[in-house]
């Protein structure tokens, strides 16, 4: 749903308006100036516009009412400490923690119950094949007591990397859980601009510990999703920005993980939507706090009597339905099959416009 104009004077020039595409030069035919391996991996230039009002599962699931809620009420102990991650009405800045941070937290998801779930289930088959091979007369219990040790053989390293991370970060929270040098990348709905941040220890950065800029439009990158086959023939995707004339690359997916190419579509639509300054911010969890400080968000949520706390206030149940809700949504998308509004901002040569002048005549 978009707006009656956006705000004047508040947006940048280079702000992304799907109703209002400068004109810019047309790539040419097959040309990416992105990395070479890239262009071996891509499988699909995604088309720009005609989005829907969706959101990848992790971003429903990680910001649900519930945990908001929780942050609401819990005191924050890092408040004092640059994430260098800032996620408000203005930019989507992403950061990664620190080198030590991710190794525990990679060791930490091998002991997610989840797994441990999916590895009982064998572990059932097995004990069963066990019991049924046993000398005849062996009871139930016995059964039990004689498999239990393969049991712990198996578990007990998924339980260290549950117990060990977990008890690491609770005793030395200052010294594991660190940011990393600076911030990634960042997507400005404001500026219109999206900025890459290079660590080149021969350039400033090394010099006054100040990170090297590289900004371009947001409308001049597109959408690109690979593939990977992955063990027993299945193929997931990530989706990437790249710009389209310069050698600038960003690895977006990376948000959400290597997944099913409409978790990608469901992606590329929330950041298309987060920048048009045509429309309201997503309206997500994520972004509830934020809308009153976005001038085109707060006149749609005036005109509309949209409640300030719409998400944050809704029960547990009404979530689980608006988020069964949009996981449909997000399974029918066919982006590849969309329009591509982008198309239409490609100014043609004048040798190409003479071209057409004559062939119409």
């Amino acid at each position: 749903m978009t707006t009656d104009k956006p705000a004047s004077g508040y947006y940048g020039p280079k702000a992304y308006n799907s109703e209002q595409l400068p004109q810019q030069k047309r790539p040419a035919p097959g040309a990416n100036p992105a990395l070479p391996w890239f262009n071996q991996k891509a499988d699909r230039k995604l088309p720009w516009g005609h989005t829907e009002d969706v959101a990848p599962q992790s971003y429903r699931t990680d910001y649900s009412p519930s945990t908001l809620r929780r942050f609401e009420k819990e005191p924050n102990h890092f408040a004092n400490i640059d994430f260098h991650q800032r996620i408000d009405h203005e930019r989507y800045r992403h950061a990664t923690a620190a080198l030590r941070t991710r190794i525990l937290l990679f060791f930490n998801a091998f002991g997610n119950p989840i797994i441990m779930a999916f590895i009982a289930f064998p572990m059932l088959f097995t004990f069963l094949t066990n019991w049924y091979h046993q000398p005849s007369g062996t009871g139930f219990i016995d059964a039990i007591v004689d498999f239990s040790p393969f049991v712990a053989l198996v578990y007990a390293p998924f339980i260290a990397c549950n117990l060990i991370p977990t008890a690491l970060f609770k005793l030395f929270p200052r010294q594991l859980i660190k940011p990393d040098k600076g911030p990634l990348w960042e997507l400005n709905r404001r500026t219109g601009l999206v900025t890459v941040f290079h660590y080149d220890k021969k350039g400033t950065w090394g010099q006054i510990g100040q990170p090297e800029e590289e900004s371009a439009p947001f409308y001049e990158f597109d959408a690109y999703t690979s593939n990977e086959l992955i063990h027993g023939g299945g193929v997931v995707h990530t989706l990437y920005l790249a710009h389209r004339y310069r050698n600038i690359l960003i690895p977006i997916g990376t948000l959400i993980g290597k997944t099913n190419p409409e978790e990608c579509y469901a992606l590329w639509d929330m950041f298309q939507n987060f920048m048009d300054t045509s429309r309201p911010l997503p309206d997500i969890p994520l972004w509830e706090e934020h809308r009153p400080n976005d001038p085109v968000t707060a006149e749609h949520d005036r005109r509309t009597n949209r409640p300030p706390r719409y998400w944050r206030d809704m029960d547990n149940d009404t979530w689980k339905q608006k988020n069964d809700e949009m996981a449909l949504q997000v399974l029918r998308l066919n982006t590849p099959g969309r329009l591509d509004i982008m198309r239409n901002s490609w100014a043609h040569s004048p040798r190409r416009r003479r071209q057409r002048m004559a062939s119409a005549e």
